[in-house]
């Protein structure tokens, strides 16, 4: 394995120069730090340990792992602390998303600062695979299902960043592992299949391994095929640039080509605009009514129609306000936009009779906010089939008023989970009208109930 991630380093970085490990204290960066220590290319090493403080007593254990660690080996050690729920609550995303972003703008920032030439992260051909599904179940696109490159960039900065590990599977790691007498940490909440990811890794992966026991390399096989497509779609996109003037989108310019809505989702993309609202905007495009005068927004811009344009300006401080977007820790009261919230965790017997409730099965923490344009789910009932939650409330023949206090659950992007008193998404529904369950065990759903409550 020594000589494999040696070549591998001679492949991302043909000069030697200091490399940022970013090492969580798990088995996969333990690895990676262990191979980085003994490569012939005598590469200059710092470890970064980032604590999220997510898991109490179990995260600090975990920096200090990686702090004995690098002091016997003589490595320098840097550590950063987040506040990852308030960062998740104060920008409305979830828990996983606000990690990513937390970690990912320090690594660039240290690595700036410190003179590093490349971050270094542990992702495996496991994680490579889990990626693709996630991504093709959430409805990114080509790109998305492109899988994660060796080698990239840092969102936001130059620094590059590099995945050694990403050609070795994850049996491979553990074998080097214990075969080397490496130690390492167990992230108990590997374990929890309530989160996607390890949902995946601890229920999905087992059965395509009966399926197919190579489907690692087939998904890496099909992961390089549509990378090579992703090529050919961007110099598609290069060669017909031209339907962007500044900021302005010209229609008529646009509706030339004959891949025209490939077109619109690559100009609107930069600018945070997702699939939903984009397709909306595609849709008005198609059905030839009054163009003019519709706005469409992301998290950061504005979309204005004009008769034939598409004009693109920021939306000046877009991100969410506190009381606009909460994390929800635990049973309690809460207040999100003005709307009371009260949180229960209860046995639930038959999910139908509660009536103005959402119970669902979710783990703590997780994210509630207020409604966006382009947010969707599929709601349990309709066979799988997305909605768009401004669809639902229609249907639902909500008020405005209604459809500026709704709440929902946030998921991945502009999925959400719940809208909350009214529908619940298929991937976290109670569906058994009567929960079975072994003696002595208790099944408990959570269960949120909008509307004014006596805050004190």
């Amino acid at each position: 394995m020594r000589g494999r991630f040696d070549k591998c380093l001679d492949r991302l970085l043909p000069e030697n120069g200091a490399v940022l490990l970013a090492v969580s204290g798990g088995i996969d960066s333990m690895v990676m730090a262990d191979l980085f220590l003994n490569s012939h290319r005598g590469i200059r090493i710092s470890l970064a340990h980032c604590n999220f403080h997510l898991r109490g007593e179990e995260s600090d254990s975990d920096e200090s792992f990686v702090r004995d660690w690098a002091e016997t080996q003589g490595i320098p050690f840097h550590k950063t602390d987040f506040d990852t729920l308030g960062y998740a609550s104060s920008h409305g995303i979830s828990v996983e998303m606000a990690a990513r972003e937390l970690r990912y703008e320090w690594f660039a920032s240290l690595a700036e600062k410190e003179g590093f030439g490349a971050v270094a992260v542990a992702h495996n051909a496991n994680d490579n695979a889990e990626t693709l599904l996630l991504n093709l179940l959430r409805g990114t696109g080509l790109k998305g299902i492109c899988g994660m490159r060796e080698s990239s960039t840092l969102p936001g900065s130059s620094v590059t960043l590099i995945r050694p590990l990403l050609g070795f599977s994850r049996d491979e790691i553990k074998e080097y592992a214990v075969a080397q007498g490496l130690r390492w940490r167990e992230d108990s909440t590997n374990a929890d299949s309530s989160y996607k990811r390890n949902l995946i890794r601890n229920e999905v992966f087992p059965l395509f391994e009966k399926v197919n026991p190579s489907f690692l390399n087939t998904l890496e096989a099909d992961m390089r095929r549509f990378s090579q497509v992703q090529a050919i779609a961007d110099d598609f996109f290069s060669e017909n640039r031209l339907a962007v003037d500044g900021n302005k989108i010209n229609v008529d310019d646009l509706l030339r080509s004959p891949h025209w809505e490939y077109l619109l989702f690559r100009l609107l993309e930069p600018y945070g605009f997702n699939e939903a609202v984009i397709g909306d905007m595609a849709g008005l495009i198609k059905c030839g009514k009054t163009f003019s005068g519709r706005v469409f927004r992301s998290s950061t811009h504005i979309a204005r129609t004009s008769r034939n344009s598409i004009i693109i300006s920021e939306s000046g401080d877009a991100s969410l306000c506190d009381d606009e977007a909460i994390v929800v820790t635990g049973p309690g009261e809460y207040v999100v936009g003005g709307v009371g919230l009260k949180v229960e965790v209860a046995e639930v017997e038959n999910p139908k009779r509660l009536e103005g409730v959402s119970a669902v099965n979710l783990a703590f923490p997780f994210v509630v906010r207020l409604w966006r344009p382009g947010d969707w789910m599929r709601p349990l009932g309709m066979g799988g089939r997305r909605k768009k939650l401004s669809d639902m409330f229609s249907d639902l023949k909500f008020s405005q008023e209604q459809k500026e206090r709704a709440l929902v659950i946030a998921g991945e992007g502009s999925h959400v989970l719940s809208l909350l008193g009214y529908r619940v998404d298929e991937s976290v529904a109670l569906l058994d009208l009567k929960l079975e369950r072994e003696p002595g065990e208790h099944q408990l759903a959570v269960t949120l109930r909008p509307g004014p409550l006596p805050i004190q």
